[in-house]
């Protein structure tokens, strides 16, 4: 009982230090696989406190029993502070449920399609069912998409913008508005080619919402592409400099970041003070592997202003107050563990709900999300 719950405690407290690693070290290998699991680490440090009350396993090791207790009462109490916000809703939530009887809502759904393995019939009866008016997918196929329409989908949104960066894999918006300015990569990604489209939307008062839809899938951490992954993100955070410029059109950004709350660049992208060191996305690191630079960066975005002044965007999950939203793996023999789908919004769109939906053949959930426009 003493060396597991050691172990457990030395476990948990290893991985709350890797999440409070500041943004430039959270690429180091490893880092971002251990720093998805952070809510597990609660779980680990749980059980040791508990180990820690047996009095006949500690009889001779009383120094030890403290440092253990101490380790796990430490990372408690730093969990407590991180998953606190996924219990209560954000005051903007709040206000704009209390304001939904005259708000006008927009419904969304994303999924990250496995390489077109997904049922694109579930899919599209996953659209019908909950009246779905702006669909994102990721690494969706041309056979693929060709089932899709085959299977409804064009009839229930008939307007859409797809690309790929590699001809084969890509990323699409579906909608049931018409897609104005669209772009076959709104980012300049370093990762693949995030298509966008921009909405006008009738309000109650009569009056337009203009928002820019774009379908996001960054780099997946792993071997070589550790930085790469980070930088795919941070990328994403340009899009606060164009929230700034003109907040007369909102964003929305769903799909696929391969990045947890808990992660660095992820909260650096979003704009969340405490990410550490926020600076201009497209920046590289110095080691950046062959790996990475043989993927498509494009240069026009490099070193763009991305910190947007005091502008910030919000994930639907961390806000509602639904608890933790867990999309990957969905095909698995448990239930997904991380959640590396999102929905990220700029000010004037507020997520009032969201939920998981399984899509058979994928290993991501599907994410639905309401949103109300202001």
């Amino acid at each position: 009982m003493r060396v597991t719950a050691t172990a457990l405690a030395t476990c948990a407290l290893a991985g709350a230090a890797c999440r409070m690693l500041p943004k430039q070290l959270s690429a180091l290998p490893l880092v971002p696989l251990v720093v998805a699991m952070t809510p597990a680490f609660a779980l680990l440090a749980g059980v040791a406190l508990v180990l820690t009350l047996l009095p006949r396993a500690w009889a001779r090791h009383r120094a030890a029993r403290l440092l253990v207790r101490a380790a796990a009462v430490v990372v408690l109490a730093l969990e407590a502070t991180w998953l606190a916000p996924y219990a209560l809703p954000a005051q903007r939530v709040s206000n704009a449920r209390q304001d939904a009887g005259d708000a006008t809502t927009l419904t969304v759904m994303t999924c990250n399609v496995y390489k077109g393995a997904a049922d694109p019939t579930a899919i599209v009866a996953a659209v019908r069912k909950n009246r779905v008016e702006v669909l994102a997918l990721q690494e969706t196929t041309i056979d693929f998409v060709a089932r899709l329409r085959a299977a409804g989908l064009d009839e229930l949104l008939p307007h859409s913008q797809r690309s790929s960066s590699d001809g084969v894999y890509g990323n699409g918006v579906w909608s049931a508005y018409p897609l104005a300015d669209v772009a076959s990569d709104d980012i300049g990604s370093s990762a693949s080619a995030m298509p966008a489209g921009t909405i006008e939307v009738t309000r109650a008062d009569g009056t337009n919402a203009r928002v820019r839809l774009v379908s996001v899938h960054t780099c997946s951490p792993g071997p070589g592409y550790w930085n790469l992954w980070r930088r795919s993100i941070e990328e994403i955070g340009m899009v606060r400099s164009r929230v700034a410029a003109d907040p007369t059109c909102a964003y929305v950004l769903m799909g696929d970041f391969n990045a947890t709350w808990d992660h660095a660049p992820f909260r650096a992208m979003l704009g969340v003070d405490g990410a550490g060191g926020a600076g201009p996305a497209g920046t590289t690191d110095a080691a950046t592997t062959d790996a990475e630079k043989g993927v498509g960066n494009n240069a026009a975005h490099a070193g763009q202003d991305a910190t947007g002044g005091s502008v910030t965007l919000h994930d639907a999950a961390h806000e509602c107050g639904q608890g933790l939203v867990a999309t990957w793996p969905s095909n698995a023999l448990v239930a997904p563990l991380v959640g590396i789908d999102h929905v990220v919004t700029s000010d004037a769109v507020v997520a009032t709900g969201v939920q998981a939906l399984t899509i058979p053949g994928s290993d991501h959930a599907a994410l639905l999300a309401t949103l109300a426009l202001s």
